[in-house]
């Protein structure tokens, strides 16, 4: 039986421009909309998500430059990781508040857990290179990574990418 795994794709990070992460917190304002229902399931052999988990893990040493730089154009840190659920499958979360700490990234779990009952909103969880499936952040509001994202975007009617697009409050270029 094919497992399902639960991708978080709109994201509670989506805030006015100009979010430093000291500024990010659990519960803050800042956060923006709610995603307690906004996900989306695919089975483990979806080949174009898995493109996709591929092409984010392939290009974390961009995310790594960006986090580093000290760019104040760059906000909004985040990284996914995935969980396990009770049922023997998976969901993917958003991590925020993004530091680097001895080469782990450390955040808070920026989604409501659909499934898994590992981790919950606003727990701080360290994160390993190797547990990445996605990672972003904003450059002047436009979307940098996010591979996830675009994969599911690309599967949206015209109407519901549009409707995508206004809600997150950042630019996505293809």
């Amino acid at each position: 039986m094919t497992k399902l795994i639960q991708i978080l794709i709109l994201l509670p990070f989506c805030f006015s421009c100009g979010n430093t992460q000291s500024e990010i917190q659990p519960g803050s304002d800042n956060l923006g909309f709610d995603t307690t229902a906004n996900t989306y399931s695919v089975t483990e052999e979806d080949t174009s998500m898995n493109s996709a988990i591929s092409k984010a893990i392939g290009s974390l040493d961009k995310f790594d430059q960006a986090l580093k730089s000290g760019n104040i154009s760059y906000t909004d840190f985040a990284v996914k990781k995935r969980f396990r659920t009770p049922d023997g499958g998976a969901e993917h979360m958003w991590i925020a508040g993004i530091k680097l700490e001895n080469e782990h990234y450390k955040g808070f779990v920026n989604n409501d857990a659909e499934n898994t009952t590992e981790v919950k909103y606003g727990d701080t969880v360290i994160v390993r290179k190797d547990e990445i499936t996605d990672w972003m952040y904003l450059d002047k509001n436009v979307l940098r990574g996010g591979y996830t994202i675009r994969e599911i975007r690309n599967r949206l009617s015209k109407d519901e990418r549009v409707k995508m697009d206004k809600d997150l409050g950042f630019k996505i270029e293809d």
